[in-house]
C-alpha cells in the first residue's frame, strides 16, 4: 500500500482530515519536495514520503559533474571513485550514528532538554563534526521524525495484513506498537512536549499520531466486516483509544516500571488483554 500524492479532495476512507485548520500557522509551508500543506490536502501522503524519495534526497550531490581535459586513465579513475564511494560510506555511517544519539536522547529528555553538544558527546565526535553533517536542532530533529515516518508507513504497508484476523493485531502490538521499544518511547516523548505550541516539530509529530490512528482504524474496521469485532463497535473511537493507550503504557513502562519491585504490570499482557476485549467471541 504505497501512498501517492492526492489530486483532489480526499475521499471516503483515505485518511483522517487535515490539521491545517487547527495550526493555521503551518498552511503553506512549503515540504522537502517542493509542494506545501494546503487548506485541501491529504495529511497522509505529505506526512509519509516514500522510501525512493527520501533516498534521492539523501543521496543528491550538489554540483554537476562536469568533464575534464586530460581526464585520469580508467584505472586511476576507478580508484578515485572506489575512494569517494568509501568516503560517502563513512559519512552516512557517521549520519547514521548521530541521528541513533539524537533520537535516544528526543526520547529520554526530549527535545529542549537534549543539547547539540549533548548530542556530539554521546556520538564521540566534536561539535563543529556534527553541524558538517547537520546545521541545526530542528535539522537534526527534522531527519529523526523521518526515521518516525517511515516506521509508520511500514505499518500503513502491513493494513491488509493485519486486517486478516485479531492474532495479527496483537502479534503487531507486541512488535512495531511495542510500548517497550524506542520508536514508541520517543514518539511518546515527542508527542507530550508539542502541546507547546512554539515546538518545531508540533505539525509533523501531530499529524504523524493521526497516521497511527488511522492505520488502527484501517485494521478494526476490517476486522469488524469480518464479523470479528463485538457487535456495535466503533472502529474510530477505538482506534483512538488504543493508541492513546499505547503511549500511556510506553509512558509508565520508563517510569513506573523502574519503581516496581515485581514482574506485574507487563506492557504488551495489558494491551493484548483489551483486544481480547473487542474481539468477537
Amino acid at each position: 500500500m504505497t501512498l501517492a500524492a492526492a489530486s483532489g479532495p480526499p475521499g471516503p476512507g483515505t485518511g483522517p482530515s487535515p490539521l491545517s485548520t487547527l495550526f493555521s500557522d503551518r498552511v503553506g509551508e512549503e515540504l522537502a519536495d517542493g509542494g506545501s500543506v494546503g487548506m485541501g490536502a491529504e495529511p497522509l501522503p505529505h506526512a509519509l514520503r516514500t522510501l525512493d524519495a527520501i533516498a534521492a534526497s539523501e543521496l543528491e550531490i550538489g554540483g554537476e559533474v562536469r568533464a575534464v581535459a586530460g581526464a585520469p586513465t580508467t584505472g586511476i579513475a576507478d580508484s578515485m571513485q572506489e575512494g569517494r564511494t568509501v568516503e560517502r560510506s563513512a559519512s552516512s555511517g557517521r549520519r547514521e550514528e548521530i541521528l541513533d544519539a539524537a533520537a535516544a536522547l528526543f526520547a529520554e529528555r526530549g527535545y529542549h532538554g537534549a543539547s547539540l553538544r549533548d548530542i556530539s558527546r554521546r556520538v564521540g565526535i566534536s561539535h563543529p563534526g556534527m553541524l558538517h553533517h547537520f546545521a541545526s536542532k530542528e535539522a537534526l530533529l527534522g531527519a529523526v521524525v523521518d526515521r518516525l515516518e517511515a516506521h509508520a508507513q511500514g505499518l500503513l504497508d502491513s493494513v491488509e495484513v493485519l486486517q486478516s484476523s485479531p492474532q495479527s493485531l496483537v502479534a503487531a502490538l507486541a512488535g512495531p506498537w511495542d510500548p517497550r521499544e524506542h520508536p514508541m518511547a520517543l514518539l511518546a516523548t515527542l508527542n507530550a512536549e508539542v502541546v507547546n505550541p512554539d515546538h518545531p516539530g508540533r505539525f509533523r509529530i501531530a499529524r504523524l499520531r493521526l497516521v497511527h490512528e488511522h492505520v488502527l482504524e484501517q485494521v478494526l474496521e476490517g476486522l469488524a466486516a469480518n464479523d470479528r469485532l463485538i457487535e456495535g463497535s466503533d472502529p474510530k473511537f477505538l482506534a483512538r483509544t488504543l493508541f492513546s493507550l499505547l503511549l500511556s503504557l510506553t509512558v509508565r513502562e520508563h517510569t513506573v516500571r523502574e519503581l516496581q519491585k515485581t514482574a506485574d504490570g507487563d506492557p504488551i499482557s495489558d494491551v493484548q488483554a483489551f483486544v481480547q476485549q473487542l474481539v468477537a467471541r
